[in-house]
């Protein structure tokens, strides 16, 4: 079973939230991986779809063959968090996923590097 969630190791913010969600996560299965260290060929193993230009800037989780970006990556990885899998239904609710899509796009439009 892959469970590998990609950040973008140049954007702060992306490096920042990958850490985050490593140190309050349960499930140890789950990798966490810069992109920027992996070749096109590494990705392309991880998941089909997945190019360097995909990854910059975002957040992919793959978990058993299905790319989960940005808010989607997020969202499906909240199950696994210490305290927040309790309250990762709210994440389902109508118009959070519009308004977590929104988001993440202001962040990674604000991303530091």
């Amino acid at each position: 079973m892959t469970k590998v969630f990609l950040f973008d190791g140049d954007c702060k913010f992306c490096s920042r939230l990958a850490s985050y969600l490593k140190d309050k996560s349960l499930n140890k299965e789950i990798q966490f991986h810069s992109f920027r260290k992996l070749a096109q060929l590494e990705l392309e193993k991880i998941h089909p779809q997945l190019t360097l230009k995909l990854c910059s800037g975002n957040v992919q989780y793959i978990y058993n063959k299905t790319r989960y970006p940005g808010f989607f990556a997020v969202r499906k990885l909240s199950h696994s968090l210490k305290i927040y899998r309790f309250f990762a239904f709210i994440l389902y609710l109508p118009l959070v996923p519009i308004l977590g899509i929104i988001i993440m796009n202001l962040l990674k439009k604000r991303k530091e590097y």
